[in-house]
């Protein structure tokens, strides 16, 4: 056992950087128990001592749960995984009756019976310490007893939380509530909704864009024929002050440019004669798309 010596050592000397010791599964004797609890006696740094699944009988048990009953700086102590049997849980019980440090035990999976747990209750009965202590795995059949240290057990920790600062109470022991199921859903369908709403205004947007494209279109038909219009009226009255021109004395009212712009301006506004009808069928069927569309 090379690894016991150092740790023996640190414990004799009570080396101030170690406040655990984590012995677990180091197949750990009685023997060698013996020589731990001995130094423990007069070291004032350890808090925690962690044992499992070791070699420890009843008799390594006794020895070690004696030497901690004048300690006042281990919280923590846990045995599971051994063999102390009832007479381990016994020298425990005696432990836990003078012991007012120790907040945690662990004694699972020890072949503990009905009479062992007995006594731990009994024990507990004048401890307000102990807050938690671990006997699942064992041969205790007594449901009274059980619940009897539950209800211990809780009401030290009740106890123990109303010692704490207003800002601290309901956090020593207390764990984050759990999501429910109901948020998860809501949530799920929220994400869902946002998804369908964000698809809708796409759609949307889609439409607004052929909207508009449809307006600029119209728009681009209206002033191409008012271009048109225009240019045919500039060259008609072009025509006419030619001709007025060439024929000094003529009247401007009587000439034929003259009349072909009225005609023209009838024929925009719907008051043309017989003939002039015709030949507005006749232009809408040869020169629609020159003037551009009369909409």
């Amino acid at each position: 056992m090379l690894f016991f010596k150092p740790v023996l050592s640190q414990v004799s000397s009570n080396d101030p950087n170690v406040t655990t010791l984590q012995l677990s599964h180091k197949k750990l004797t009685d023997k060698l128990l013996v020589q731990l609890s001995d130094a423990l006696q007069t070291n004032s740094t350890i808090n925690e001592i962690w044992l499992t699944n070791n070699y420890i009988s009843e008799s390594g048990a006794g020895y070690f749960a004696n030497a901690l009953e004048n300690n006042t700086t281990v919280t923590e102590v846990y045995l599971g995984g051994n063999k102390i049997g009832t007479k381990g849980a016994l020298s425990v019980a005696n432990l836990l009756q003078r012991n007012r440090v120790i907040r945690e035990v662990g004694l699972e999976d020890n072949d503990i019976c009905d009479g062992g747990a007995k006594a731990l209750a009994e024990a507990l009965v004048g401890n307000d310490t102990l807050q938690t202590l671990k006997l699942n795995g064992n041969k205790i059949n007594s449901e009274e007893t059980l619940k009897s240290i539950k209800e211990i057990l809780q009401k030290n920790r009740d106890a123990a939380r109303k010692k704490l600062p207003p800002s601290h109470q309901g956090t020593a022991i207390s764990k984050p509530p759990k999501k429910s199921s109901s948020s998860r859903k809501s949530r799920s369908r929220s994400d869902k909704d946002r998804s369908k709403s964000g698809s809708g205004g796409e759609k949307e947007r889609d439409r607004d864009r052929e909207r508009r494209s449809r307006i600029s279109s119209s728009q681009s038909k209206s002033t191409t024929a008012a271009e048109a219009a225009s240019s045919l009226a500039t060259a008609s009255a072009a025509t006419s002050d030619a001709a007025g021109s060439s024929s000094p004395g003529a009247q401007p009212t009587t000439s034929p440019s003259t009349s072909g712009f009225k005609k023209f301006t009838n024929f925009l506004s719907g008051n043309s004669s017989n003939k002039d009808v015709a030949k507005k069928d006749s232009l809408k069927n040869h020169d629609y798309e020159k003037v551009g569309a009369f909409v």
